[in-house]
């Protein structure tokens, strides 16, 4: 090859642009391919080069190194400036792939503020800005800032209020009274935050309205965090009994059913106490904690649910508001038609129907008829039996806790089936598994004594109450070779 070929600095170009253009976009395809199946996250930032970056660097080299054009020119200034917003677009993907694509819950990319980041890449955009106006454009940033000092002042009472949610925004960044995923109240405003940017703080309320609260009005207004310093909650509730119902009874049925609640926290435990006599019952107040808000905003209607079933398996009464005198027909079934629906049930019991009528009304006369809520446990796992029981409406779930403590759900039991029959043997049996209502239920509670003299007479029932023990035992068993 002739030495003048050689001296051309253009030649070597023209040699890198054909060869090492092509053979570039190859790898970068190939890359791509490899990393898609085992690094999808880099997938973007090789296609940004490789569609972006790579084309205006080639044609730059092109125009400067091979038709030695010069840099003044408009073609090459523009070319250049693509490049350097390729190269800007690029180097910020790049940051964010690594840092706080993907980051795990808990890291400090993942606790850095939106905010933060806008306002972050807005800065190393204006650094870029500045940079291409610097070198490619030649502009002379001295003057250009001195320009934009005089403007700013028009600019600023233009975008007065703009500006001061940003600057409020900035106050909130480093301050951080709320956090995204925090429970707040601002004024009439509450709810949950599920954005902040450099304008404004978003706002999920309860029916799920997006509310926009600017930035100045979140720092000037007096905002209650339900999150800070202890997302524990509490909750406080006030509820009248009957002036007749014991006070300790009345104490201990309303923490015990406040333990049961949903969402409600044994540590710290709830308490109850007498608040006041008032003119027709006895008010008394219950506080409970929950473990965050939203935990708080289940329990109280739960809580009141279950209080109600509660109430009336222990005696207790809840005194309806007096305004005047009204007559009153009530449409709730009675003691006598409870008994008799009960009667019938028994009769559909497999052993059951052995039994003469006397008995069976003698058993609906002495046996206890009791409803619970639904999400009730009406026999806990462990505990002592108080009896034998019939379901007389409802459904319920049988379930028991493996060796490693889970829950393993055994069946379910529906009209006319019973559960507790271990309490026929002796007093002070314990269950072995839980029974919980999967809907509001009432059963017919057989007590042990009364039992125990029924099946002294009736060696039909103890041997099909035998033969039912025997198959819950195997049942239970194979549960337990299973988990």
């Amino acid at each position: 090859m002739p030495d003048f070929l050689l001296n051309q600095n253009w030649l070597l170009w023209v040699l890198a642009l054909v060869v090492g253009f092509p053979f570039l976009l190859i790898l970068l395809g190939e890359m791509g391919a490899k990393l898609k199946r085992r690094q999808p996250r880099l997938i973007g930032l090789i296609q940004i080069f490789r569609n972006f970056v790579l084309p205006s660097l080639a044609l730059f080299i092109l125009l400067v190194y091979v038709l030695e054009l010069r840099r003044s020119e408009t073609l090459v200034r523009l070319t250049e400036t693509f490049l350097w917003i390729t190269l800007i677009y690029w180097g910020l993907t790049l940051i964010n792939v690594i840092l706080f694509e993907e980051a795990q819950e808990g890291s400090w990319q993942s606790n850095v503020p939106k905010l933060f980041l806008d306002l972050s890449r807005t800065f190393l955009v204006l650094v870029g800005i500045a940079i291409v106006l610097s070198t490619v454009w030649g502009a002379d940033l001295g003057g250009l800032l001195t320009a934009l000092g005089v403007g700013s002042l028009v600019i600023g009472l233009a975008l007065q209020d703009s500006l001061g949610n940003i600057f409020s925004g900035l106050t909130l960044l480093f301050e951080q009274p709320v956090s995204i995923g925090d429970w707040i109240s601002i004024g009439d405003t509450e709810g949950k935050v599920v954005e902040i940017t450099w304008r404004s703080v978003h706002i999920m309320n309860l029916d799920r309205d997006l509310i926009i609260v600017p930035n100045s009005e979140l720092a000037a207004a007096s905002l209650k965090n339900y999150n800070r310093p202890d997302p524990l909650q509490g909750v406080t509730l006030e509820i009248g009994f009957s002036c007749d119902d014991p006070p300790n009874k009345v104490i201990d049925v309303l923490k015990q059913t406040a333990l049961e609640s949903v969402a409600v926290l044994e540590t710290p435990p709830p308490s109850a106490w007498v608040q006041t006599f008032g003119d027709f019952s006895i008010i008394y107040k219950i506080r409970m904690f929950t473990p965050d808000y939203a935990g708080k905003l289940k329990c109280g209607d739960d809580f009141k649910a279950r209080l109600w079933y509660a109430a009336k398996r222990h005696n207790l009464t809840m005194p309806y508001p007096i305004a005047g005198e009204y007559e009153y027909k009530s449409l709730a079934p009675t003691a006598e038609d409870i008994k008799a629906r009960a009667t019938g049930v028994l009769i559909t019991v497999p052993g059951w129907d052995s039994l003469e009528d006397n008995s069976l009304e003698e058993i609906s006369e002495k046996a206890i008829v009791e409803n619970f809520a639904k999400g009730e446990i009406i026999v806990k796992e462990g505990s002592q039996l108080l009896g034998l029981y019939v379901i007389i409406e409802g459904k319920v779930e049988l379930s028991l806790s493996d060796h490693d403590g889970y829950k393993k759900v055994m069946g379910h039991l529906a009209q006319g089936e019973i559960f507790g029959e271990k309490a026929s043997l002796l007093s002070g049996q314990l269950s072995d598994v839980s029974v919980k209502a999967i809907e509001d239920i009432e059963v017919l509670r057989i007590d042990i004594t009364t039992l125990q003299h029924l099946l002294q007479d009736n060696p039909i029932l103890a041997s099909k109450l035998g033969e039912m023990m025997e198959l819950r035992r195997k049942s239970v068993k194979a549960h337990f070779e299973t988990v």
